[in-house]
């Protein structure tokens, strides 16, 4: 519990230092007339790319479960989806735990295999961001040293930059060797103890999870779903260009709203609580280094996103539950 409350209390911290970085040199009479200034007319069009990535990954998920639990329906994967974003906005990562516990109570299925199936997500949603990220520095920016700056790491030598694949490749080493072991404890062990054998076929239920990406069927379905999931997040980012006139103004399309998906997905991966503080300070040096957009309206831009992906999530999430529920007790009064 006392770990819990520390994790608790340093990303709250780290919040803390991140927003201050981002608004240290900002006149907030400027800031709150530029934010009453964004025009509402996009608004919805910006709840729909919204629905409809993580609907998208809902049926992605899909696509990484057991065939017993296939069955699932969308809304109830969509409503475990928003939850886990509405949770990831209060407690940060204890969303992708509420997501399949979710599921797995409503549906009566491994909670643990679940669980390993969201590890295999992520793991795959990191090596899709590490591959934007170098398609961006090589074929958008083509600045390496404005991307070092942007991201604080102009003292990196090259080793740095292989550290992190190396790291990648060995957790997915550990997995498939975790997997692996459970196996061979299954088969050549035989356990008497229930404690033992509940643990183990728990970590077994896991592993299966974990290694869910080779259990993949249709790959180019995954990968469509994949990249439908990055388009409207890219659609979420230029959507907002719109209202706030940037793109007349700083001329910002299409390929800036790559860059800045990119981006903004860095600063939504580091713990802290609904990504407040680092979202904003991204995006912000984002814009302003990279396309010359003074500091106060990139801000602006970035507090204005942030806050409505953090309201329609906190508004769409109940709404979800809801349906899931008023669904699932219509179709079986159909019955």
């Amino acid at each position: 519990m006392r770990i819990k409350h520390l994790n608790i209390i340093i990303s709250v911290l780290a919040a803390a230092v991140l927003l201050w970085l981002a608004f240290r040199n900002i006149e907030f009479g400027e800031l709150w007339n530029q934010i009453t200034d964004v025009s509402l007319y996009w608004l919805p069009f910006f709840l729909i790319m919204m629905i409809f990535s993580h609907l998208l990954r809902a049926e992605r998920w899909r696509r990484l479960l057991p065939e017993d639990c296939r069955h699932i329906t969308l809304s109830t994967l969509f409503a475990g989806v928003m939850l886990g974003y509405m949770i990831n906005n209060l407690l940060p990562r204890l969303g992708e735990v509420s997501r399949p516990v979710y599921v797995a109570k409503k549906e009566g299925v491994s909670t643990g295999n679940l669980m390993g199936t969201i590890v295999a997500e992520r793991l795959f949603d990191v090596m899709v961001l590490f591959f934007l990220i170098f398609i961006t520095m090589i074929l958008i920016l083509g600045d390496l040293e404005v991307v070092e700056q942007l991201f604080g790491i102009e003292t990196w030598s090259g080793v740095y930059y292989l550290i992190l694949p190396a790291i990648l490749l060995l957790i997915v080493t550990g997995i498939w060797i975790f997997y692996k072991l459970m196996i061979w404890l299954n088969e050549k062990e035989h356990f008497t103890n229930p404690v033992i054998i509940k643990i183990l076929s728990s970590a077994t239920s896991f592993g299966e999870g974990m290694v869910s990406l080779k259990k993949v069927k249709n790959w180019p379905m995954f990968l469509l779903l994949t990249a439908g999931i990055w388009i409207g997040y890219i659609l979420m980012t230029y959507i907002p260009f719109y209202m706030l006139n940037m793109q007349n103004e700083f001329a910002l399309g299409v390929s800036e709203a790559v860059v800045i998906t990119v981006v903004s997905s860095v600063g939504v991966s580091i713990p802290t609580p609904a990504a407040i503080g680092s979202y904003h300070l991204l995006v912000q040096q984002a814009l302003w280094l990279l396309y010359e957009v003074p500091l106060t309206k990139a801000l602006t831009y970035a507090t204005v996103v942030h806050a409505f992906t953090v309201l329609f999530v906190f508004i769409v999430s109940p709404a979800a539950l809801w349906w899931d529920k008023y669904y699932t007790l219509t179709r079986n009064h159909d019955r």
